[in-house]
């Protein structure tokens, strides 16, 4: 069994059977021409119920104070977070040393830097870095200085 569909240069496409279901699932197809029906409600869309929506956090009560120590340090600092904010959310991290070049650049949870986020500065030439956490579209910056 196969479904056959006109397509835009007037031929005739033949694509075999599909059967897709499932419980609590925005497709059912049964057989026929049923494909045709998944997103033409007139508009090409999905209807509301099927779209996928992005996840929210709650901003509701939202407090945050940075922290990185040891400050001075000779190699690896701590960044912490404490505060009242949702902590399944991800920050990006960055260290950018004073001549604007970027030393690290990552996305981290913010469970992580609540715990305690090692940032590992053994490497890096003595000097002063700029630690920013951007977080719900906000840039908080701290000042680190590297023995």
């Amino acid at each position: 069994m196969s479904i056959s569909f006109l397509s835009t240069n007037s031929g005739i496409i033949s694509t075999p059977f599909v059967n897709i279901g499932g419980s609590a699932k925005c497709l059912s197809i049964g057989g026929s021409a049923a494909a045709l029906g998944i997103a033409n409600n007139g508009t090409g869309l999905f209807q509301a119920a099927c779209q996928e929506k992005p996840p929210v956090a709650d901003t509701t009560a939202f407090s945050l104070s940075l922290n990185v120590y040891p400050n001075p340090t000779r190699g690896s600092a701590m960044l912490r977070a404490s505060g009242e904010f949702d902590a399944n959310l991800f920050c990006i991290v960055r260290v950018v040393a004073m001549d604007g070049k970027v030393i690290l650049g990552e996305r981290v949870a913010m469970s992580k830097i609540k715990a305690g986020y090692q940032i590992n500065g053994n490497a890096w030439a003595a000097g002063k870095y700029a630690v920013t956490v951007e977080l719900m579209n906000k840039r908080y910056s701290l000042l680190l200085s590297k023995l």
